[in-house]
């Protein structure tokens, strides 16, 4: 979307407000310059080169760019995007990323992570026995297990039971031992010089590797591959799926069988799982596979489209911990069910620093934990 484009879209807002209902900013501070609507307002200001304060940079760089309040503009306005321009805007200029922006962002360049990980420590989630018995990259298989850096360091389980699964089921795949971020987190910050080079220099790799397929255990890096690569690399040719769309796959094949578990809990929707990522709803297939497995599936109030992001999105932990801390807790307090699950790693690690920190004694799980105990 080009400036021109931008200005217009912007001036279609008419104040109707009702942005702010579904805004999970707002919700929390009542304060307008963390609502779409002020959102707005400061991007117009962005655009036209007038200054900004500091309370409206705070405004920005406190949006979870959840989409939500897309869904729910009366003009159709796409508020998110616009907010992210934004920060593609103000990238070079005193107002522009956090220091907490600019670490992580040295971290992805330097240690192919977002999370200050040791690279030599990436693969420690593997299973002991999987360890030392085959050469990752020597593979012929195209499809990639890609397991992101919430799921290698932080959410770990996610991806050692991704990964004995489709074992398991004997699904042809392999991992990168030298695995590099997805660069999601750049993107998002607005760093779209340093984001496009790094994104050019992952997509060298899978190239390099033979890549075709890339199967994520995480909604950012589904959201990267599928929404945002193909916008800045020429001829990008690399399918992406969820691993919960693949095991779906072979659950209908009877490639997986599963045993009935009897459990009640709460079912969130990621933001990445199906609003942000266009023609890919990813809504049915858990349902499906924890219906089959016999759990017993609480909704949140609002789900699917309408899920309520988990309060971290778009790097904000780093911005405000508190207000991440808010919008987390308002989800956890509403369950009725002591456990809630998720197909997104970084709403798992989330959740259960809220639940920390709040001590709300919630058990927070990845959905490929359950499977893969119904395997068992």
């Amino acid at each position: 979307m080009n400036e021109d484009k931008i200005l217009e879209q912007i001036n279609l807002c008419v104040d109707c407000k009702q942005c702010l209902d579904v805004c999970d900013t707002y919700l929390i501070t009542e304060n307008m310059l963390q609502s779409p609507n002020g959102r707005l307002k400061i991007a117009g200001k962005v655009f036209t080169e007038e200054e900004i304060s500091e309370e409206e940079r705070h405004g920005i760089y406190t949006c979870t760019l959840c989409s939500l309040c897309n869904n729910e503009c009366t003009q159709g306005i796409s508020i998110s995007d616009i907010i992210h321009a934004s920060k593609i805007k103000l990238s070079n200029t005193s107002m522009g990323p956090y220091e907490i922006h600019n670490k992580i962002s040295r971290g992805i360049m330097e240690k192919d992570n977002s999370v200050n990980g040791n690279p030599e420590e990436r693969l420690d989630w593997l299973p002991e026995r999987y360890r030392n018995i085959e050469k990752f990259e020597d593979s012929d298989s195209d499809n990639l297990l890609f397991l992101g850096c919430m799921s290698s360091y932080k959410v770990k389980k996610s991806a050692s039971s991704a990964y004995q699964i489709l074992k398991k089921a004997e699904y042809d795949f392999k991992i990168l031992s030298d695995e590099p971020c997805c660069g999601e987190y750049l993107y998002s910050a607005g760093k779209l010089g340093e984001a496009i080079d790094y994104f050019k220099r992952t997509y060298e790799i899978f190239k390099n590797n033979g890549i075709k397929t890339i199967l994520v255990t995480c909604a950012g890096c589904l959201y990267a591959f599928n929404n945002v690569y193909p916008k800045y690399i020429d001829n990008y040719d690399i399918k992406v799926k969820h691993v919960i769309q693949v095991i779906s796959d072979l659950i209908k094949k009877d490639r997986i069988k599963l045993r009935k578990i009897d459990k009640d809990l709460t079912y969130h929707d990621a933001c990445r799982m199906g609003r942000k990522i266009h023609g890919m709803d990813i809504y049915e297939e858990p349902r499906t596979i924890m219906s089959k497995i016999g759990l017993k599936v609480h909704e949140l109030g609002n789900n699917k489209v309408k899920s309520p992001c988990c309060g971290a999105g778009s790097g904000i932990r780093g911005v405000d911990k508190d207000l991440c801390i808010d919008i987390g807790s308002n989800i956890l307090n509403e369950l009725d069910t002591d456990e809630i699950i998720s197909s997104c790693p970084l709403c798992v690690f989330n959740f259960r620093y809220v639940n920390y920190k709040n001590q709300l004694n919630k058990e927070i799980r990845y959905i490929t934990e359950y499977i893969l105990e119904a395997m068992e």
